[in-house]
């Protein structure tokens, strides 16, 4: 370390004959907080909207040097900025400052400088003096903590299965790693849990602070935090995956690319949870290549598309036997036949012809499709995992034409939405007012506003007009007050013609596999995948416009603007600004599709300003009428001009959802709500 540098060292009573707030040289001082750690004050550093410390942002009252260093202890840098924010980070700051313009005082030490508008004091820690200072890492039977470590998207650096619950902790994911024959789990963002055999190179080490995020379904463990792991590992496990050398008339090729919407292998599409190599050669067999995917995907053909890639791409184990590898994400295991003879990576089809040797050959060269007039040497490009191939194979002088149509069959696991009608509710989701007709509880004065209520919320929250629902209710006023068996007939009949299927408001399920058949390249693209999401760049509002949200009309309560002075990533956020009214709010709504019965996640970034404006962040989600509590609500609790983040978790009970965000308030003061990154995943 740089000796012309002062170093912060905890100053005995008698040494320099300075008081606790003496001042030393260079805007340094004397260390008050008994265990904070050793540090070298680098100096004045302009930071950026991105952040150049990102990490573990807090805002204090009482903000000194000091403590912001207990607060980043882990990390190799921090700095203070505004008087009252601390920021964290591994990687130095390059962008020097005069020492003139980091001028504001520290909120708990006014003899201290702690930096200024977008201008940071930065400091080294002396790592070597607090190596031991780490929290001791949860112990999981059967398994290794070995740290926290980066992830990459889309390509995770655990290439296993991947599942994300509400309730995620430690042994959860451990236990789902360890059904599936995986020696290496680990969890992120406080909710998802990432299985594999071993972990990608390109995985680093990080320090803990980065693994940041408590786990949701027990927070006193962490679990990782954005692109951040928390890794185990079992210390002697018992196998990876392996490749069959040969199954059948197949043998193993190579790790292959694929995509969902053009499939290198575009013939047969079957999927199933019990998938095995076996099982796929046997789906096959008719066929000159077969591939297997994401653990449970078969594709076969006699043509194939794309290209070999690295071996380390395909680590999934299949769900049918864990010690055989099933591709991955767009990756598949790919087996050939002896009598397959050329591959293409262009956008050429090339379709295989006969030879007289018993193991194919390879190229990665586009041929054409006119036979050579001589025996022809290929070498093969392809990594495989078992034998060398030949050097050589003489080919026919006649090829054959392949298939113009493509079959695919899918199973589900289990009855899955058909997507008909569009707008729906899944079986026992109808809303609460139209479930209260088949209550036992319902009286004679109480059928004729239920069957009102019920009515009015089949059209609410962005559920369009639906004349078959309408017509379930009767177009005839019930007496004030029915006779019980009138009013238990008629509450019995719309219930009844409600889950009709002609009433188009229950969502279809369908549970049989289905067989279709397309023309080559023309078949439709999949749902978009877990992990996606669904606002596709909506929620970061880079465009400078809000997009598909639609702002409400108190604007003169609260202003919406697109900012660019505080986004937490990008170019710009969302400033909500509260005016100084004595109460109100405003809110900002998107609508979109989901699939029924599975599970999402709608969360977003905030800052604001003034905590003692008694101002809320509400998020809603509807028709499940879901919301964040009161007490998570209320910004007072949230420190000023730091990052935070508010989510709901939930399984869908309809076919589509409305996102509303609100901010109000019940005092007059004024309060500016900066909102970025607002995201909506699907989880399962």
């Amino acid at each position: 370390m740089d000796s012309s540098r002062s170093k912060m060292r905890l100053l005995s009573l008698g040494a320099l004959f300075l008081s606790t707030s003496s001042a030393l040289p260079n805007g340094l001082y004397s260390r008050q907080v008994d265990d904070a750690p050793e540090y070298t004050a680098l100096g004045c550093f302009v930071d950026t909207g991105s952040r150049v410390l990102p990490s573990k942002v807090i805002s204090t009252h009482d903000m000194t040097a000091e403590k912001c260093a207990v607060n980043c202890r882990g990390y190799d840098y921090f700095g203070t900025q505004w008087s009252s924010e601390c920021y964290c980070g591994s990687n130095k700051p390059t962008d020097a400052a005069p020492a003139s313009e980091c001028n504001m005082p520290c909120s708990g030490n006014p003899d201290e400088t702690c930096g200024a508008g977008m201008r940071l004091n930065v400091y080294e820690f002396d790592q070597a003096c607090d190596s031991d200072t780490e929290e001791p890492p949860v112990v999981i039977s059967g398994f290794e903590y070995k740290g926290c470590y980066t992830d990459n998207v889309p390509q995770r650096v655990l290439g296993g299965i991947t599942v994300a619950q509400h309730d995620m902790t430690l042994e959860k994911c451990a236990a789902t790693c360890t059904a599936g024959g995986y020696a290496f789990f680990g969890v992120e963002y406080g909710t998802e849990c990432f299985c594999g055999t071993s972990l990608d190179a390109a995985s680093t080490k990080v320090p803990e602070g980065e693994c940041s995020m408590t786990c949701m379904g027990n927070h006193s463990q962490q679990c990782g935090g954005p692109n951040r792991l928390n890794i185990y590992e079992k210390p002697n496990p018992v196998g990876a995956g392996s490749n069959l050398e040969s199954v059948g008339d197949f043998h193993y090729a190579s790790c292959w690319t694929d995509k969902v919407d053009d499939r290198s292998l575009k013939a047969v599409d079957w999927r199933t949870d019990d998938m095995t190599v076996e099982k796929c050669a046997d789906r096959c067999s008719e066929f000159s290549y077969f591939g297997l995917e994401y653990s449970r995907e078969c594709y076969c053909g006699n043509e194939l598309i794309g290209q070999a890639a690295p071996e380390q791409d395909c680590a999934m184990l299949c769900v049918g036997a864990p010690g055989q590898w099933c591709g991955g994400p767009d990756r598949m295991n790919l087996y050939t036949k002896a009598t397959s003879t050329s591959v293409t990576t262009s956008a050429e089809v090339t379709t295989p012809v006969e030879t007289e040797t018993d193991t194919p050959t390879i190229t990665l060269e586009p041929e054409t499709t006119t036979a050579p007039t001589e025996p022809e040497t290929t070498t093969s490009d392809i990594p495989v995992s078992t034998t060398e191939l030949p050097s050589s194979t003489e080919s026919s002088t006649t090829t054959t034409q392949g298939p113009e149509l493509t079959t695919i069959t899918d199973c589900p696991p289990t009855p899955t939405y058909n997507g008909n009608p569009e707008y729906c509710y899944a079986s026992g989701g109808l809303p609460t007012a139209c479930r209260q007709l088949a209550s036992t509880t319902l009286n004679s004065r109480s059928v004729g506003p239920s069957m009102s209520a019920c009515k009015s919320a089949l059209t609410r929250y962005g559920m369009p007009t639906n004349p078959a629902a309408t017509a379930c209710f009767p177009t005839t006023a019930l007496p004030a007050v029915p006779s019980s068996a009138l009013a238990r007939s008629v509450a019995d009949s719309v219930y009844a013609c409600l889950h009709a299927p002609t009433a188009s408001v229950i969502c279809q399920s369908d549970s049989a596999c289905a067989t279709n058949t397309y023309t080559v390249g023309q078949v439709p693209s999949p749902t978009p995948s877990t992990g996606v999401d669904l606002l596709k760049g909506d929620g970061g509002f880079e465009d400078g416009t809000l997009g598909d949200w639609v702002l409400g009309s108190s604007t003169h309560l609260v202003s919406t603007t697109i900012s660019n002075a505080r986004p937490k990533s990008g170019s710009r956020g969302l400033l909500m600004r509260y005016l100084n009214v004595n109460g109100g709010g405003n809110s900002l709504t998107y609508n979109l599709l989901v699939v029924p019965g599975q599970q999402y996640r709608f969360s977003l970034s905030f800052q604001h300003t003034n905590p003692s404006s008694a101002t809320s962040l509400y998020l809603y989600v509807y028709p499940d009428i879901l919301q964040t509590s009161f007490t998570e609500a209320q910004l007072n609790g949230a420190p000023a001009n730091a990052w935070g983040t508010r989510q709901i978790t939930f399984t869908a009970k309809a076919s589509w959802v409305q996102l509303v965000l609100n901010v109000g308030g019940n005092v007059a003061a004024t309060n500016d709500v900066y909102i970025d990154d607002i995201t909506f995943v699907r989880l399962t």
